[in-house]
C-alpha cells in the first residue's frame, strides 16, 4: 500500500488574517511612539538654534599685553575695571588694614589725626553712629585725662566666604593707662568684623571703598591665648613676621 502526500501536507502553512494585522498595528504603533518623542526633541533643538542666532557674535581682542579678551568685557585691571573699587582682593584688604591700623593706633598728640582719616574712611551713617558713641562715652576726654595710648597688633586677616568685601581680623590692642603717676598696660584680644562698601573712584575717594560695618568681639579662652602668641601680619604680604619685637605678648 503506497502512501501518497498532497500539496497541501508538505506547503508550510499560512498564518491567519488577524496573525499578520495584529504585527501591522504593533509595528505602526512603535512608529507613531517613536514620532511623538521626536516632536520635544525636535522643538528643543529649534528653540537652541533660535537663541544662538539671536546672541550677538563674540569678538575677541588682544590688550596691550598681548592678553586676549572679549570685546565688552573690559580685562581685570584695565581702566575701566579699576573704575569702581572692590575689584582686587589684595586691595581691599590692603584697605582693612590701613582702617585698623589708624583707628586702632593713637596716642593723646595723634588722636585727632588718626581718628579723622578712619571716619573719612566710613560711610556717612556708621560715621554719625561712631562720633555719637564717642561723644556719649566722652572717649577723647578720657584719652586726656588718663593720658591713654594704644598700639595694635594685627595677628590674622581673613574674608567671610559667604558674604562679599567682608573681613574678619584678629588682633591684640595694647592699651597703656597712667593713673597717679602708675602705669597700666591692658591686653585686649578682639575679633574684628569689617564690610566693605564699593564706589566709584574719585579724587576724594580714590580707593573706591568705604568702611560700611564695624564691630569688635573680645575673644576668650584657647582661641585667646593662640592669638595673643601669635606673630603679627605683615603689611607686605599679610602673612610673614613683622619681627621678633612685636612677636610675644603674653611675657
Amino acid at each position: 500500500m503506497k502512501n501518497t502526500v498532497t500539496a497541501a501536507e508538505t506547503s508550510p502553512a499560512r498564518p491567519k488574517y488577524y496573525d499578520m494585522d495584529g504585527a501591522l498595528r504593533a509595528t505602526a504603533n512603535r512608529a507613531w511612539l517613536l514620532a511623538f518623542l521626536m516632536i520635544p526633541i525636535t522643538l528643543l533643538a529649534i528653540g537652541f538654534a533660535v537663541f544662538v542666532r539671536i546672541q550677538p557674535p563674540t569678538f575677541i581682542g588682544v590688550g596691550p599685553h598681548g592678553d586676549p579678551y572679549v570685546l565688552g568685557h573690559p580685562p581685570k585691571g584695565s581702566v575701566a575695571d579699576l573704575a569702581t573699587g572692590g575689584t582686587d582682593q589684595f586691595m581691599d584688604e590692603a584697605f582693612v588694614r590701613r582702617f585698623l591700623m589708624s583707628y586702632l593706633n593713637y596716642s593723646p598728640t595723634d588722636v585727632d589725626d588718626h581718628w579723622a582719616n578712619s571716619l573719612n574712611m566710613m560711610t556717612r551713617n556708621l560715621r554719625s553712629i561712631t562720633l555719637k558713641a564717642m561723644s556719649d562715652d566722652n572717649t577723647r576726654g578720657k584719652i586726656d585725662d588718663q593720658q591713654i595710648q594704644s598700639v595694635f597688633h594685627l595677628r590674622e586677616i581673613e574674608t567671610v566666604p559667604s558674604e562679599p568685601l567682608t573681613y574678619l581680623a584678629y588682633g591684640v590692642k595694647d592699651v597703656h593707662h597712667l593713673t597717679s603717676g602708675t602705669e597700666t598696660i591692658d591686653h585686649f584680644v578682639s575679633e574684628y568684623r569689617i564690610r566693605l562698601v564699593a564706589d566709584r573712584r574719585s579724587d576724594m575717594n580714590p580707593d573706591g571703598l568705604w568702611i560700611a560695618e564695624y564691630s569688635e568681639r573680645p575673644i576668650d579662652g584657647e582661641r585667646r591665648d593662640q592669638i595673643l602668641n601669635a606673630p603679627d601680619v605683615s603689611a607686605d604680604d599679610g602673612n610673614s613676621n613683622k619681627g621678633a619685637s612685636n612677636g610675644n605678648l603674653a611675657r
